[in-house]
């Protein structure tokens, strides 16, 4: 079984993989959100996805300070790096960060 964001979210913070094993897998986020909604659990999720959620006070984060980040990596032909879009592009990414 294949529970990649819970998986990373695990080890992040434990150290080790989980060794739960969960009763249904629902294969899309959204679905899962929705499953929330209706009291059928709990699940990580991306916080991008709550906004309008948590301003309904249909979902709830338990636990705010265990967060996980993920690193952006651009990848581009080094003859490029000179360019105007990319270097926008990547002045832009950094701003962002």
């Amino acid at each position: 079984m294949d529970l990649p964001i819970i998986r990373r979210f695990w080890r992040e913070h434990f150290q080790k993989r989980p060794q739960t094993h969960p009763t249904h897998v629902i294969p899309d986020l959204h679905s899962v959100l929705k499953a929330i909604e209706h009291g059928a659990g709990i699940s990580l999720l991306p916080t991008f996805m709550l906004d309008e959620h948590l301003s309904r006070n249909k979902v709830k984060i338990m636990y705010p300070s265990f967060t996980v980040h993920n690193d952006l990596y651009l990848a581009y032909q080094v003859k490029n790096r000179n360019l105007p879009h990319l270097k926008t592009l990547i002045e832009t990414l950094k701003k962002t960060v």
